[in-house]
């Protein structure tokens, strides 16, 4: 390469430079104010409510609900029916040879986990996968997985 091909390639890079700068410095779109983008929300169907006229909105549609005598007794026994089902004893038998997916995967079915890779994740985490016990395990449905795990290393 010679002198002047260089300076020409130097040359070449200053103008592209240059004319980035001023189409990017051309281009910037200015902030809108509050009442500009209101009107462009506006004109695209939606709807802008100040806090107060949401909490307004809110306040109305509470007082404008009301719950049937029928309605509330259904609601009052599926209430019992999940305080039940939350206080129902599980029990999970675990044997000799079951690995730990196989132990996560009897939980799962029997409903004391919800999700069997949150679960196995955890018990790798905290280096609970060698150190399970076999043995017949009762659990509540609510039971967190560090509860479980813990009941299950004993």
């Amino acid at each position: 390469m010679t002198k002047q091909s260089i300076r020409s390639f130097g040359f070449g890079l200053l103008a592209a430079t240059a004319t980035f700068f001023l189409f990017d410095y051309m281009s910037k779109d200015q902030l809108l104010s509050n009442e500009e983008m209101i009107q462009l929300l506006e004109e695209d169907n939606y709807t802008v409510l100040t806090n107060n006229e949401l909490n307004e909105q809110l306040v109305k549609k509470a007082s404008v609900e009301t719950i049937s005598p029928a309605n509330a007794e259904k609601e009052r026994i599926r209430a019992d029916e999940s305080a039940i089902s939350e206080s129902k004893e599980i029990t999970v038998t675990i044997k000799a040879g079951m690995s730990s997916d196989d132990i996560i995967d009897a939980l799962k079915k029997a409903g004391v986990i919800d999700d069997k890779g949150s679960f196995n994740t955890y018990l790798k985490e905290n280096e609970y996968s060698s150190k399970l016990q076999i043995g017949t395990f009762t659990f509540s449905a609510d039971m967190p997985n560090e509860e479980i795990a813990s009941m299950l290393i004993k």
